[in-house]
């Protein structure tokens, strides 16, 4: 499984490649620029590619589809323009079928994984395990906030989170221990945790990975 130091590296060499090879086709150099190798379709299938590496699969498949969507505009398949309005409505219709808020009550569970996904919404959990052995995080035009503070983690205990236009808030106690390593394009990841005392002998890892969107720790 790629680490996140090269997770990092090779996207970061894929996109000056193709930067480099774009640029030299403005300054006037004769390149033939095959569409399918240097575009934005490329770009979400070398990420689909490294997600999938890294056993995200839910992120990888993600990016594949969005490359999916871009080729199959650029060979007249189909009009991207033509598809956003059933985009839109798609979300019209979450905010118009998703149940009326009373009294805010926010789902308590006791698993031991967890496995939350806000596409077009938001979820709101919290979690009382006793033994805590980790979970994933996706957001894809939506939000999370996961409350772990009641929670034992198993030391070395793995959360992965993948977010994509949204926003994920992971609530963790102040004496966790937190190895933070997350991948952000046009995005951010932060731990805004204050007093934190690191005292407890658990330590928990973070993988994230953040495009369009921002994820941030708190206590």
């Amino acid at each position: 499984m790629a680490s996140s130091n090269h997770k990092r590296a090779i996207i970061g060499f894929i996109l000056v490649f193709i930067g480099a090879i774009f640029l030299l086709d403005n300054l006037g150099f004769d390149i033939d620029i095959p569409y399918y190798l240097f575009s934005w379709p490329a770009v979400f299938v070398v990420l689909g590619i490294v997600n999938l590496i890294s056993g995200n699969g839910r992120a990888a498949i993600i990016f594949f589809g969005l490359a999916i969507i871009f080729y199959l505009h650029y060979y007249n398949v189909i009009r991207i323009g033509e598809i956003w309005p059933v985009i839109l409505i798609a979300i019209g219709l979450s905010f118009i079928l998703r149940k009326k808020s009373g009294p805010r009550r926010i789902s308590e569970s006791g698993e031991d994984f967890f496995d939350e996904v806000a596409i077009f919404g938001g979820t709101e959990r919290k979690f009382v395990s006793e033994n805590l052995q980790g979970g994933k995080i996706t957001c894809v035009f939506g939000g999370s906030e996961i409350d772990l503070r009641g929670s034992k983690a198993q030391d070395g205990a793995v959360i992965e989170i993948f977010c994509m236009f949204g926003g994920v808030e992971l609530m963790l106690p102040e004496d966790w221990k937190v190895n933070m390593d997350a991948t952000a394009i046009f995005g951010g990841f932060s731990d805004a945790r204050k007093n934190v005392t690191n005292s407890s002998k658990t330590t928990v890892h973070i993988k994230g990975f953040t495009m369009f969107g921002g994820g941030e720790i708190k206590n």
